[in-house]
């Protein structure tokens, strides 16, 4: 039987070669404010994601206001998109900055990696919503006809949430999804949240613990 792959793996598997982000924060009149940003790691390393980017710029100083961000990945070929909430915070780190460098963000950041003024934006994620479908037009097209015949939307493709934190493996169908049951649908929305908490033990009578 194949392993079950983790929330993790399985957002590392979908964003995979899919290079610009569109990252978003928060404005200082509250507005969102989003900019497409390289991602500067090969794989997702089950943590973090991170981004180049200059330490003046506008977007460090919304981050330090408000740290929660939002990732989006789309990929029209792969018929994959990708939500992703986190918490971002400045990394000055120069190894990891070394690291993660390549020649080719000189287009980007002319001064180089000794740029004083370089800096990477380090993504903490919480959670991440995700649709993916068939890839060839063909397989689309059989999926709407099936979908359409058997009244089963889910057939065009997937929609899950996958929590990201203490190693979980659950994907969550989203609120709106109308096959999912009621416990599902809160922990879905506690999830999409970043609040999913661990139930606490309780006490029996005689005193023991149970969970």
């Amino acid at each position: 039987m194949a392993r079950r792959l983790t929330s993790a793996e399985q957002l590392a598997e979908l964003i995979e070669g899919i290079d610009i982000a569109m990252f978003t924060t928060v404005g200082p009149d509250g507005w969102l404010v989003s900019r497409p940003l390289s991602t500067q790691q090969a794989s997702f390393d089950g943590e973090r994601i991170w981004f180049f980017t200059e330490a003046d710029s506008p977007k460090i100083a919304e981050i330090r206001r408000r740290k929660k961000v939002n990732v989006a990945y789309a990929s029209k070929d792969a018929n994959t998109y990708v939500s992703v909430a986190g918490e971002a915070r400045i990394n000055r780190d120069r190894a990891k900055i070394e690291s993660l460098w390549s020649d080719a963000m000189k287009a980007f950041f002319p001064k180089g990696v000794n740029d004083p003024n370089l800096v990477l934006l380090e993504v903490q994620v919480r959670s991440a919503e995700y649709w993916t479908g068939p890839k060839t037009g063909v397989g689309k097209l059989l999926s709407f006809l099936v979908a359409r015949v058997t009244k089963k939307e889910e057939l065009m493709g997937e929609n899950r949430i996958l929590d990201l934190r203490d190693g979980r493996r659950r994907a969550l169908k989203p609120p709106s999804d109308k096959s999912a049951g009621g416990r599902s649908k809160t922990a879905a929305k506690k999830a999409a949240a970043g609040v999913l908490t661990r139930a606490k033990p309780k006490s029996t009578a005689r005193g023991r613990t149970v969970h």
